[in-house]
């Protein structure tokens, strides 16, 4: 599945027509001789993507080449270098509105690529001929509000049509409807078949809600020799591969966290890392924003990862931070939730709070499992949490995090296993274990058993039981590599005394490090 890909509208000062273009993937300004791009930031009065008369300029609203940052004059005008590779995108102020295409993904940049990609096998960018006189981001003034949602998704990857579906029937159909400001993938939005990109974007811009999108390493073209040129097919669909804006108090970045090391043969395997380029790019995208603003970092793979592996230039892109007060980075590609926050362990030496959340994928252990009454796997994480996505709520500079469940009620945030639902063995039969999704070193776990007295529960890594048979137990699910792990967010307690044959109720509470409340019940028999 395929669709043409839009871009937004562009006048040039000397033929005052539309100019629509693909977009492309950036290189180095050394690579050719610069030239001067120039355009104006409007606010968009009549809303038909061209800068007419009386509209007035938006002033100091940065704009891009993908490693400088200026900000624009009082009238909005704005100067840039480019040469025949190159990205120019604007960062959103907050109290705008971007323009959407027709697939709902917000139109923030222009491409300038003169004689298209470099072949690759899902395709690149066309030709986008000369330099346009004047190069105009437009802007819809809203009312501004501190307070607001955002959907986070992490991994859908299908590699089917069918798949598409899944993401379809499971996810999106929720939520349509849905309030949130806008929503964010965090990558791996096609598992390697890159051509399943039109379909995915037919589905998602149906919710109704502006989406923006992270590269992740099944997003690049395998075929690429090296990591520069990785990205073309993601560009022509979803724009640059690093780019930032500002919603409320907030300043989001979303950033390339994955580094291709291909050969000329077309082989070659990733990383976690960023580009020397993109750590200019940020810190002078950063120098305009205040210190004591939320700095929301998206990303694919994630900083550091339990399991002891980190980016490459962990230290440096640390240092780049360390000045920062607030720092939540979200991002995916583990199949697993999982909150961190740093300090000396992972690196993190500064007095600035760094919090980063692993959300659980949308495809969950890659659309494997036994099918429901539906037709759709039921494909929990690998570390028992549903399939679903995150919901971060903004207030001012703070923020909280709920996990949803796809295709269930809200209000579903753990698995209880009460005893002898496990093991009939003698600690088995009077053993309680509890998966908080959203679960983090941070939450405190009590159970109370026919309305006792609350206990507190000690938190106990292992795997899930019932993803040891959903995901172990299934073997022909045509996802070999789906594997579960040790869940960091399981808790248990063991009761001191046998419990009584009969019927009895577990009401088990998880208390986050915000003093949210979340509580469920379970009944069950000896």
């Amino acid at each position: 599945m395929t669709s043409k890909t839009e871009t937004p509208n562009v006048k040039t000062a000397a033929s005052s027509t539309l100019v629509f273009t693909a977009l492309l993937f950036v290189a180095p300004l050394s690579q050719a001789a610069a030239e001067t791009a120039r355009g104006r930031v409007f606010e968009d009065l009549n809303r038909n993507g061209q800068c007419d008369s009386g509209e007035p300029g938006v002033a100091g609203a940065a704009v891009s080449n993908q490693e400088d940052v200026v900000l624009t004059d009082a009238d909005g005008h704005y100067e840039l270098p480019v040469t025949n590779d190159t990205i120019i995108f604007v960062s959103k102020p907050a109290g705008y509105t971007l323009p959407l295409d027709g697939h709902n993904l917000p139109q923030f940049y222009y491409i300038h690529k003169p004689t298209g990609s470099p072949h690759v096998y899902y395709g690149g960018v066309k030709p986008t001929g000369p330099l346009p006189d004047s190069i105009d981001f437009p802007l819809i003034r809203n009312a501004a509000s501190d307070e607001f949602e955002v959907i986070v998704m992490a991994d859908p990857q299908p590699e089917t049509s069918q798949e598409v579906g899944y993401i379809r029937d499971d996810v999106a159909s929720e939520l349509v409807g849905c309030e949130a400001a806008f929503g964010v993938t965090l990558g791996d939005i096609a598992g390697n078949h890159l051509d399943l990109y039109g379909g995915y974007n037919d589905v998602m811009g149906r919710i109704g809600i502006p989406i923006y999108n992270v590269i992740g390493n099944h997003d690049t073209n395998y075929d690429a020799p090296d990591d520069q040129n990785s990205d073309e097919t993601f560009h022509r669909f979803f724009g640059p591969n690093y780019y930032s804006w500002n919603e409320g108090r907030v300043h989001f970045v979303a950033l390339d966290s994955v580094e291709w090391m291909g050969d000329a043969k077309g082989h070659g395997n990733y990383r976690g890392s960023i580009t020397d380029r993109q750590l200019r790019w940020l810190k002078n995208d950063l120098d305009h924003v205040p210190d004591d603003r939320l700095l929301v970092l998206l990303m694919h793979i994630p900083i550091v990862i339990s399991e002891g592996h980190a980016w490459v230039n962990k230290d440096k892109f640390f240092d780049l931070l360390a000045s920062r007060k607030n720092i939540l980075a979200l991002a995916g590609h583990m199949h697993y939730q999982q909150h961190e926050f740093f300090g000396s362990d992972q690196g993190w030496n500064n007095p600035g709070d760094f919090h980063q959340l692993i959300v659980g994928a949308v495809c969950g252990s890659w659309w494997s499992g036994p099918k429901d009454v539906r037709g759709i796997p039921v494909s929990d994480n690998r570390d028992g949490v549903p399939n679903g996505y995150a919901v971060v709520r903004f207030d001012g500079n703070d923020y909280t995090t709920r996990f949803k469940a796809a295709g269930f009620d809200a209000g579903r945030q753990m698995s209880i296993y009460p005893p002898g639902s496990i093991s009939d063995d003698d600690a088995g039969r009077h053993r309680i274990i509890v998966n908080v999704f959203n679960g983090s070193a941070r939450t405190r776990v009590e159970y109370s058993l026919d309305g006792g007295d609350y206990r507190e529960m000690k938190n106990a890594p292992q795997p899930d039981p019932l993803s040891l048979v959903i995901i172990a137990g299934v073997v022909d699910s045509g996802k070999p590599w789906a594997r579960p792990v040790a869940s960091p967010h399981i808790w248990s307690a063991d009761l001191a005394n046998p419990i009584p044959r009969g019927t009895h109720v577990i009401t088990v509470r998880a208390t986050d490090e915000r003093g949210h409340v979340d509580q469920e019940s379970r009944i069950f028999s000896r």
